[in-house]
């Protein structure tokens, strides 16, 4: 090794080194001022930002301040007022803790603060260049904080030239604001984006009007509280009925500890609390407090502090879904309105109010009394099966079985079928198509459901002689692994030799005209479809999906009306435990604008 060639860096060049790893992008600036302000004890707080954050970013606060001889300490790296030994980096009970946010800002741009600490006469105002004191006096100001910081990484060039354009670092920044917004009520937020206000709170510590700014009244009115725990997990908030849904995740907010962090698992978790409830490729909307011993979360494992570790992540996965779980099956039925695309544009807030899946929600109009279609809409004879149409008796529940969150369809009267796969319906509100295999497969679905928790026996086919299946190895592994819930389903198979299989009884209803193939599609249904959890959900929607009438079947008219029947009786009729739409709606409107008459 040539002698001379390491070197200690400049504290300069050091200090512009940390602050890459702390400021990234002006939401990273946004984020460590708003923790400060939150760790501060503020009860307000307004964030006002230009150009995206580049040019400028003002938070203010009514928090303690900062003492006058503490000001341009402040600025050292790693001084804080939030630790002062290494025990309590195991008991951490603030947003911040490094020391490192402010000394890596300034090493970025140019900050000016204006601070008065509770019980001094006058504020003190600092201003910093290069991450050194400039300028220093005593200046009027209010209890509290304001910090300024003006052409982040104009000193950086080559990082400036990778941020996004403005719109989309103030998008960034809102989104932030909303996420923040939410994880403190309590806290009156104002956002102002290029002088324009974006956002703002009560501060009154009611999440419902929190939510009711960030995402609009309407949506606020519908979504659901929750309040649940497991062990020492605490999980309260709000989670919106299956109805209400978006196309990615960014409406599950979770907080841990009053810490927004984005964690897979716990998005995963939320999501599956709406198992089969919502059509696939859909997320929910929720925004959940989780509150849990110091010592069984560490935050200090992730620069930005986006992310935590938990001694225990099962254990929160679980309390959270069974939290959420419980609020939609609390819920009282509300009235459905058909999903269909929103083309209202969001507010201003990134999060937005989110868009909802069809018109307000309100009870429908009572639809003109049915009467027998003419002679071309009624419905062919059946040539493939004839569909059962009495409903199976459910033995009475052990206990009391709590009313499940249901969406009502409104009453729709049977016109005819469309390619032997599609009910064609008129309802008060236009034309609904019901994808006859979906619904009856959502019914199936709940019945089995419903079956269990009333510790019922499925009815069953045992057959004449038991038929060999050959699906080798991995197929079979599966059907050993599955082989309770199957049985409990009334498809029993037992294992003869390698990779074949002795199917021995079907469930009532099962695919009669080819069994192998049916019961090798229920196999590679559980090995490979994650739509739905693992384990009985899963086998339980795959004999639901073999059970159930198939697209190409004729079907009755008396058939077509008791299978829409049974779909509006079931909690969620709108989709099938797989999250496909069980039905899509044309309105008159859109009707009429087709023929020209609007």
């Amino acid at each position: 090794m040539t002698a001379g060639t390491i070197r200690v860096l400049p504290p300069e060049v050091a200090a512009r080194i940390a602050a890459g790893e702390v400021v990234e992008r002006p939401v990273s600036v946004v984020r460590e001022l708003l923790d400060n302000a939150i760790d501060a004890g503020a009860t307000r707080i307004q964030l006002a930002f230009d150009d995206g954050g580049i040019a400028r970013i003002e938070v203010s606060d009514d928090g303690r301040g900062i003492p006058p001889a503490d000001v341009e300490l402040a600025f050292e790296r790693h001084a804080t007022s939030k630790i002062a030994s290494v025990d309590d980096l195991h008991r951490v009970h603030t947003l911040g803790f490094r020391g490192e946010a402010l000394p890596s800002i300034a090493a970025a741009a140019d900050v000016e603060i204006l601070t008065r600490a509770r019980g001094e006469p006058v504020g003190v105002f600092l201003a910093l260049a290069e991450g050194r004191p400039v300028r220093r006096m005593a200046r009027p100001a209010p209890e509290g904080t304001t910090i300024t910081v003006r052409d982040l990484f104009a000193r950086v060039p080559a990082r400036r030239k990778f941020l996004g354009s403005p719109a989309a670092e103030a998008r960034a920044i809102t989104t932030l604001a909303a996420h923040y917004a939410l994880a403190y009520p309590g806290i009156a937020f104002h956002v102002l984006n290029n002088g324009r206000r974006v956002l703002s709170t009560p501060g009154d510590d009611d999440i419902r009007h929190a939510f009711a700014a960030v995402y609009g009244a309407d949506l606020a009115r519908q979504v659901l509280d929750v309040a649940a725990g497991e062990g020492p997990v605490g999980v309260s908030g709000l989670a919106g009925p299956p109805a209400l849904h978006r196309g990615n995740r960014g409406g599950i907010s979770i907080f841990v500890n009053g810490r927004w962090v984005q964690s897979r698992p716990l998005l995963f978790a939320v999501t599956e609390a709406y198992q089969s409830q919502l059509p696939v490729g859909r997320f929910p909307v929720a925004a959940l407090h989780l509150r849990l011993p110091d010592d069984e979360v560490d935050v200090n494992v992730h620069p930005a502090k986006a992310e935590v570790r938990f001694r225990d992540e099962r254990l929160v996965a679980r309390a959270i879904r069974s939290a959420v779980r419980a609020a939609l099956e609390a819920a009282a039925p509300v009235s459905w309105s058909p999903a269909v695309p929103s083309a209202a544009p969001a507010a201003p807030p990134s999060l937005g109010h989110v868009p909802l899946p069809g018109p307000a929600l309100k009870p429908a109009a009572a639809p003109p009394a049915p009467s027998e279609p003419p002679p071309a809409l009624r419905g062919p004879v059946p040539t493939q099966g004839v569909l059962a149409l009495t409903r199976p008796a459910q033995p009475a529940p052990a206990g009391p079985i709590p009313a499940p969150h249901r969406d009502l369809l409104p009453l729709l009267r049977v016109v005819g079928q469309l390619n032997a796969t599609y009910i064609v319906a008129e309802g008060p509100d236009g034309m609904y198509l019901v994808d006859q295999h979906a619904a009856h497969e959502r019914v199936v679905y709940d019945r089995i459901l419903a079956r269990r928790a009333a510790a019922g026996q499925p009815p069953v086919q045992p057959l004449l002689e038991p038929v060999l299946v050959d699906v080798g190895a991995a197929l079979a592994a599966v059907a050993e692994a599955a082989a309770a819930d199957l049985a409990a389903l009334g498809l029993v198979l037992e294992p003869f030799g390698d990779g074949v299989l002795l199917l021995r009884q079907v469930p009532a209803g099962f695919r009669a005209d080819d069994p192998v193939t049916a019961v090798r599609g229920v196999l590679e249904a559980i090995e490979r479809d994650d739509r739905v959890p693992a384990g009985f959900g899963r086998a339980a929607a795959t004999i639901a999906c073999h059970s159930s009438v198939r697209a190409g079947m004729a079907l009755s008219m008396e058939e077509m009306r008791r299978l829409v029947e049974d779909l509006a009786a079931t909690a969620t009729p709108r989709t099938c435990p797989h999250g496909r739409p069980t039905l899509i709606h044309l309105g008159t409107e859109a009707i009429e604008r087709q023929f020209g008459r609007r």
